[in-house]
Parts: C-alpha cells; sequence; structure tokens
C-alpha cells in the first residue's frame, strides 16, 4: 500500500509540471496566430502524454531494479522532450501555416 501511495504522490507532483511547463514555455515565448498556437498546445499535450507514459514505464522497472537515482533522471531528462518538440513543431507548423 505504501509503494501504491508514494507513486501516486510522484504523479501528482510531476504530472502537472510536465505539461504545463512546455504550455507556459509557448505562451511567454510564441508570437504565432490564434490557429498555430493552438496547434502548437495541442502537439506539445501530446508529446508531454508520450513522454510521461514512456518515462513511467521505465522509471517503474527502475525502482523496481532498485536503481532509484536512475529512475529520477529518467523522469527529469523526460521533461524535455515536450520542449523538443516545441521547437521542432514549431516550424513545421509555422511553414505551413504560411504555404496556406
Amino acid at each position: 500500500m505504501d509503494s501504491l501511495i508514494t507513486w501516486l504522490i510522484i504523479i501528482a507532483f510531476y504530472a502537472p509540471l510536465h505539461y504545463l511547463l512546455p504550455l507556459l514555455v509557448l505562451f511567454i515565448t510564441g508570437r504565432e496566430s490564434e490557429v498555430v498556437r493552438r496547434r502548437l498546445m495541442r502537439r506539445a499535450v501530446i508529446d508531454s502524454t508520450l513522454s510521461l507514459v514512456g518515462a513511467f514505464v521505465i522509471v517503474i522497472y527502475f525502482v523496481e531494479q532498485g536503481m532509484m537515482l536512475t529512475a529520477m533522471l529518467i523522469l527529469l531528462l523526460s521533461m524535455l522532450y515536450p520542449f523538443i518538440g516545441i521547437w521542432r513543431h514549431r516550424r513545421e507548423i509555422a511553414a505551413q501555416a504560411d504555404a496556406e
């Protein structure tokens, strides 16, 4: 039972950061039109979800192996994936919007 509570606490603190930081970056740095910004936000949420799920699968494996430091580093590094996605998709979507 303690293990389940621990994982719920980790998810409760980690998931909001994982989703909100990329969206905050989009609001602060974005100068795109509303349509482009919505598409970027949608992609950021998808990228965040994929990296969150993937990271937790890997982290659970490492925790079961007793490698807690490695598991926490993977959680930290997985937060970079949505930012890479924003950078990559911002150029793609902006080019598509200019073509339309």
